[in-house]
């Protein structure tokens, strides 16, 4: 039957979509919480080494040494959330939503078309038949 064949396949189609981006965020969580452990130990370390350029280089104060750390973290945090948003969506999970889409389109037609079938071959059908029938018999009746 169609509305089984395209309910099918609307499902396995959502199914291969829902896997593709799970491993897809997973990745992408997995690979986050990675960088986030090397990033915590980097920004240590990087925080005295500026310190220290800071304080015997560049001769800065205390005050001036903890908004030029600030402003580094800011940039630090900035540039991180902008490398962890730029995950692109696979060509097999836009293949899954167009196959996805367009059967659930067909399941949609084919319920409609069942629906409207059986509700003409039931009584209603059969009373709309027959006052169609009545109708058209009195009209050429009266004409001829």
């Amino acid at each position: 039957m169609k509305i089984a064949e395209f309910s099918k396949a609307a499902v396995d189609a959502e199914v291969l979509l829902i896997k593709k981006k799970s491993m897809r965020i997973s990745k992408q969580v997995l690979l986050c919480c990675v960088a986030a452990l090397f990033g915590l130990f980097t920004l240590i370390s990087l925080h005295a080494v500026l310190a220290a350029l800071c304080w015997y280089i560049l001769n800065i104060g205390v005050l001036g040494i903890s908004f030029i750390i600030l402003a580094f973290d800011i940039v630090c945090m900035a540039l991180l959330f902008l490398c962890a948003s730029k995950q692109r969506v696979s060509e097999e999970e836009i293949e899954a939503k167009i196959i996805r889409n367009y059967n659930l389109k067909e399941l949609r037609n084919s319920l409609a078309i069942t629906a409207l079938l059986g509700t003409l071959s039931g009584p209603l059908g059969e009373f709309i038949r027959r006052f169609l029938w009545n109708f058209v018999k009195r009209m050429l009746g009266k004409n001829g």
